[in-house]
């Protein structure tokens, strides 16, 4: 742990004194032929402020080779120089000239010339002989696309790995994927393999790819005699493939640090929550929020409140609140009329929803869900129950995405407003974002309190909307029932067109729907990713790996 320690101490301080040096994006593709060669085009956008030239080690290279390598920018080719590439030259002598260092048989490094200093996309091209290699029972490959330590942590990266074999289409039924070294995603996706970053890179951060494939897809030259589980089981050792909720069994371990030290903290923790010193006083400008606020707050913006939601706690144990948010716009859809309710004709006790022409939804987050909801309805535009929770698990690589695009839309709304440039926060922007708390309050406290005051029937749509967004949509729609019986009945007739029972059903039906099917979807998820079937990336494992090596870039 402490060389752990270290080593990540030496890649920041390494960071400091190369920040102005970029990478913004490395776009990798790699096209796989019948005898599992790879033909491997990267496409580098950076920034370079200091070097001659530019080099990418590839090393582990055991049986494989690097052949037919060349570098291009602006469609201008360089002269390549083969294996005799002099790294003790000048920028002016190394420009639009490629060659490759050998190191030992294993190792080479691809180099080329920078040219000059500042912007460039250039364009590295060549093969690697043996890939894909023949197992015992798969043909299969576990191979570092993008190095650790490079000058300059990548802000994105991708690997699209196609088909050229030949023969059938990749799916999940004959290609089995993991990834590992970054955070990000991979899956198998319309014939091809595309793993992707989802953050930007830190220093120690890699992209390493493992895949597996039936046989009878490839002929490879090149055979291993060791079975593919040989080969899993060194990549998956220390990934976390199959642990779960990982933020939960950090708190555990949390928790358990705190029992063998005293528990200590575990009081001060319980201390803090029974006094209400639990928030963020960098995002909120206090630790105790106790006041009311009596409007939506942050212009009704959801996916800004659901994001100051889910950072708010100071503790960092706040869990996921994507199955209330996605409920929250159903029940919105519902009662603005944009989704009309209607009682199951099976049970009726039960209702539906049923969907129409696509309306008009400016917001491309908020429409791709509107539109994963209207697809799951089926040919009928009817939403029965059961129906998006079954679609959310098939669909589940696309639904799971859905939830970190609506967490970067609420930030990105904070940021574009000026609340959230920096933490702490300007006082202005804590001060907005403490009203997503004390609205909170005071669905949850105005029932006991004579200072309530009248509640206008024009901000009930709101209210039910963020009770759900807060998970207590129930509470408050049986609060205004019990205060407001008249009208309220006449609300639940004039929004969902039925009377109060059915309003209620209908609010279930949205906070049940939207939690099974994230439920289900999540599930889903973390189980393809143990199996191969495409998912999330591990930062850990990716043991064994072939190509790679460690940094690259300006020199």
């Amino acid at each position: 742990m402490r060389l752990r320690s270290f080593t990540l101490m030496f890649f920041l301080l390494l960071g400091t004194l190369a920040g102005a040096q970029q990478i913004r994006d490395l776009d990798i593709k790699a096209v796989l032929l019948k005898d599992g060669s790879a033909e491997i085009t990267q496409v580098w956008d950076v920034l370079v402020t200091d070097g001659t030239e530019w080099y990418v080690p590839v090393e582990n290279l055991g049986k494989m080779q690097i052949t037919d390598f060349s570098v291009s920018e602006n469609g201008r080719p360089f002269y390549y120089e083969g294996d005799s590439w002099d790294i003790h030259r000048s920028l002016e002598e190394k420009a639009g000239r490629c060659g490759i260092v050998r190191k030992r048989s294993d190792a080479v490094e691809l180099c080329w010339g920078q040219g000059s200093i500042g912007n460039h996309q250039w364009t590295a091209s060549f093969t690697v002989t043996g890939l894909v290699q023949s197992l015992q029972d798969k043909d299969a490959f576990n191979f570092m696309f993008v190095n650790p330590g490079l000058v300059a942590p990548p802000r994105h990266v991708k690997v699209t790995i196609r088909n050229a074999t030949g023969g059938p289409e990749w799916t999940t039924d004959n290609t089995l994927v993991w990834g590992f070294g970054c955070p990000g995603e991979i899956n198998v996706i319309d014939g091809e393999i595309i793993a992707e970053s989802t953050e930007p890179l830190a220093y120690d951060n890699s992209l390493i790819a493992m895949v597996a494939f039936d046989k009878g897809l490839f002929e490879p030259a090149v055979s291993r005699d060791i079975s593919f589980s040989e080969m899993q089981d060194r990549a998956l050792e220390g990934s976390s493939y199959g642990e779960g909720d990982k933020s939960f069994k950090h708190f555990l371990w949390l928790m358990l640090a705190c029992l063998l030290s005293g528990g200590a903290l575990i009081l001060w923790v319980a201390i803090a929550y029974a006094t209400g010193n639990k928030y963020k006083k960098s995002l909120f400008g206090t630790r105790k929020i106790t006041e009311w606020f009596r409007e939506a707050p942050l212009e009704g913006n959801l996916f800004a409140s659901d994001y100051v939601l889910e950072n708010s706690s100071r503790f960092g144990i706040t869990t996921p609140n994507s199955q209330n948010l996605i409920g929250a716009f159903f029940l919105r859809w519902i009662l603005e009329g944009t989704v009309r309710v209607e009682p199951d004709p099976k049970k009726p006790k039960r209702v539906n929803l049923a969907f129409g022409d696509a309306p008009e939804i400016t917001d491309d987050v908020e429409r791709s869900l509107y539109e994963m909801a209207r697809e799951a309805s089926g040919a009928n535009l009817l939403l029965e129950s059961g129906e998006f929770e079954k679609w959310s698990e098939k669909n589940f690589r696309k639904f799971t995405a859905w939830p970190e695009r609506a967490k970067a839309r609420g930030r990105n709304i904070l940021h574009t407003k000026g609340y959230l440039t920096g933490l702490p926060a300007k006082e202005e922007g804590a001060r907005e974002m403490r009203h997503v708390i004390e609205f909170k309050n005071f669905l949850n406290d105005f029932t006991l309190s004579k200072e309530r005051g009248a509640v206008e029937v024009k901000l009930w749509k709101d209210y039910l909307v963020f009770a759900q967004l807060f998970g207590i949509a129930d509470k408050v729609a049986a609060q205004f029932e019990r205060l407001y019986p008249t009208e309220f009945k006449e609300y639940a007739q004039q929004t969902v067109g039925m009377d109060i029972p059915y309003m209620m059903r209908t609010i279930r039906m949205t906070n049940n729907m939207s939690s099974s099917a994230v439920n289900r979807a999540v599930q889903r998820y973390q189980t393809g990713s143990i199996k191969g079937l495409g998912g999330g990336m591990s930062i850990g494992g990716g043991g064994g790996f072939s190509g790679g090596g460690f940094g690259g870039g300006s020199r």
